[in-house]
């Protein structure tokens, strides 16, 4: 009986080792480094941002007055390599946010990047968080992701560049973690 417990007892140890070992290879070490602008436009001939539900109460503080709890927006916004329109297209940021704050202007974001040119033409990376604006510097998750990306972990670290009215240029700098199994498969 003794024996048959510390047999046991090694092969759920050897168990616990291997998963550890197979879980800490599964990424590279090294992450992706990602950078590119996001143009959120809800003004001109054709908007790229559209707010499909309109939020109650009071417009939050440091908005500029437009923000309200529970505005629901929907976006496909283009991603440049720089920060002006006429900077070369590399995809496309489609997804919505939510105002999610009764305070502060934040937002829960959930959205894909899908990319149209350079080494990841055809993969998407999906992201999702906690979006407050007021913040000079938000970090926000990357959750999977298809292609070159398929099941990516990593965070986009991202600041408004220029804002003008309603519309607004965004930096990202996204670090992004792949398995090299799910590369491969």
């Amino acid at each position: 009986m003794a024996s048959l417990l510390t047999y046991v007892s090694l092969a759920t140890l050897l168990t616990g080792i291997m998963a550890t070992v197979s879980f800490a290879s599964a990424v590279d070490g090294v992450p992706k480094h990602l950078h590119f602008y996001m143009h959120d436009g809800y003004t001109g001939p054709k908007p790229t941002t559209v707010l499909i539900v309109n939020g109650t109460g009071q417009p939050l503080r440091g908005s500029g007055g437009g923000a309200r709890f529970g505005d629901t927006v929907v976006m496909d916004d283009r991603l440049t390599e720089g920060p002006t329109l006429a900077s070369r297209v590399v995809g496309r940021a489609q997804g919505f946010y939510v105002t999610a704050s009764q305070g502060d202007p934040a937002m829960i974001l959930a959205m894909n990047v899908l990319l149209a040119d350079g080494p990841y033409n055809g993969s998407s990376l999906t992201v999702m968080g906690r979006n407050d604006i007021a913040m000079p510097e938000r970090e926000l998750t990357v959750v999977g992701g298809t292609g070159a990306f398929r099941m990516a972990t990593g965070y986009v670290l991202w600041k408004t560049a220029s804002w003008r009215g309603r519309n607004a240029v965004l930096e990202l700098d996204a670090y992004v973690y792949v398995s090299t199994a799910a590369a491969r498969a």
